[in-house]
């Protein structure tokens, strides 16, 4: 069999139980989609259905049972021959019928359910047992995992992300000209280049890695701590597959971008309603277009929406319309393409058919698609320094919660520098990582001086 013959041969696998077939290169999210299935699990209260949205593992919409093991995300999981997967929170099994919709009619104002039945203490705790029960992400693993060996190293610097401010925060560490300095950087995805994979599909960022720099792909950090150990006051917890790396630095640089965040409207949770960079990210990876080559709608503002629609178009898609939700200007708006100033008013159909639009006149409209994808500025992901007490503050567009730096990149944690977009900004990426390359090489107490 040739090569290109084995990259368009079919990948079996079952979900509960049916046979179906994949692609070489496809998650299992892909492959799902590509099969027509848009309904991947259901939500833990109501047991509504959920389908992918966000594609890079943060929204926790598309977790899924594989081979035994429960809470899997789909987007995340590499598609392999024979694998057995299965769809969680399905009241008695029926995955594809809404039972819980039944809810809506009773209780027209939402369900309450810590104060459901309470004026009787017998019914009270039936009550509560039931919900009790219903509640949670799938169930327990078929097996227990077999213990795998751990592995422990100790740098100077760790840059965690390998996107654009990531790289360039270690080429400014290098150019310190600082000796026996090589920076680590920990990407959690399998190639580095970050959200400007999708603008720039042909570009091979392998070729932006800075020479002197140490790189670790499919290298998840999942756990920053301060630690009081004389090789630094980091530790961080990498898991890699089913690895886990313990790695003790003197000073930690996060570059770890944002994440796709939803438009607040009803019916934003359905299955159909897409992060526009996921969508991007799918098909850049899998060749995968969703909505049954119907056109789709993107929403959102300002410059986002008409980059997103831009590569949304370049990438096969047909659009509908953009609908522009305030009053941010969008900048080189594709030519050809409706474009509707106003807010969204609910989405209808599982999956997504159609999308109610109440213009600035007040007037509404209705519109047809196959799909929706939600194109607003990522939100900064801090959680990482925010764990170990780094500030984050709300932004002035309200778009998410950046990290507090000084005018060198510092956060509010001494050892934690931050650069990029989880900060709000991009000018502080190579201060950020000269000054944590400095510090890194320094001994405690001492200054370095280059």
């Amino acid at each position: 069999m040739s090569s290109k013959e084995r990259e368009r041969a079919p990948i079996p696998f079952s979900l509960e139980g049916e046979k179906l077939q994949g692609r070489v290169g496809d998650t299992l999210a892909a492959a799902l989609l590509r099969n027509g299935i848009t309904t991947f699990t259901r939500s833990i209260k109501y047991h509504r259905p959920r389908g992918p949205f966000c594609f890079t593992g943060n929204c926790g919409q598309c977790l899924v049972r594989v081979d035994g093991v429960p809470s899997l995300p789909a987007c995340q999981v590499e598609l392999k021959p024979g694998m057995a997967c299965d769809r969680q929170n399905a009241p008695l099994g029926l995955i594809e019928q809404d039972l819980f919709r039944a809810v809506d009619f009773i209780y027209p104002g939402g369900l309450d359910h810590h104060h459901l039945m309470i004026q009787s203490r017998l019914l009270g705790r039936v009550a509560l047992e039931v919900a009790r029960r219903l509640a949670g992400l799938g169930t327990l693993p078929d097996k227990d995992e077999p213990a795998q060996a751990g592995s422990a190293r100790e740098v100077p610097l760790v840059i965690i992300g390998a996107g654009r401010s990531g790289l360039a925060a270690a080429r400014a560490a290098i150019e310190t000209g600082i000796k026996d300095l090589k920076p680590l950087i920990l990407e959690r995805e399998d190639e580095v280049g970050g959200a400007n994979r999708l603008w720039f599909n042909n570009h091979r960022y392998t070729n932006d890695l800075p020479a002197g720099a140490e790189l670790l792909l499919s290298s998840e950090v999942i756990g920053l701590y301060a630690d009081a150990s004389p090789s630094g006051p980091a530790l961080l917890a990498v898991r890699q597959g089913s690895k886990l790396l313990a790695i003790r630095a003197r000073r930690v640089l996060l570059a770890t971008g944002g994440s796709s965040q939803p438009l607040p409207f009803p019916g934003n949770d359905r299955p159909g309603v897409y992060a526009a960079r996921g969508l991007l990210e799918l098909h850049r990876r899998s060749g995968v277009r969703v909505g049954k080559e119907k056109a789709i709608v993107v929403a959102g503002s300002g410059a986002e929406l008409s980059r997103c629609a831009t590569a949304l178009l370049a990438s096969g898609y047909a659009i509908a319309a953009l609908i522009a939700i305030d009053d941010a200007p969008v900048p080189d708006s594709p030519e050809g393409i409706e474009r509707l100033e106003g807010e969204m008013i609910r989405a209808r159909g599982r999956p997504v058919a159609e999308v109610q639009v109440r213009l600035k006149s007040g007037d509404r409209k209705k519109l047809r698609c196959g799909a929706i994808a939600i194109a607003l500025p990522p939100a900064p992901l801090y959680d990482l320094a925010g764990s170990v007490g780094s500030r984050a503050e709300q932004s002035a567009d309200m778009s998410g919660f950046p990290l507090v730096i000084d005018d060198s990149g510092r956060t509010t944690v001494p050892w934690i520098f931050a650069c990029g977009t989880v900060t709000g900004m991009v000018e502080t990426t190579t201060k950020a990582g000269a000054q944590a390359a400095r510090e890194a090489s320094a001994r405690e107490g001492a200054q370095h001086a280059t």
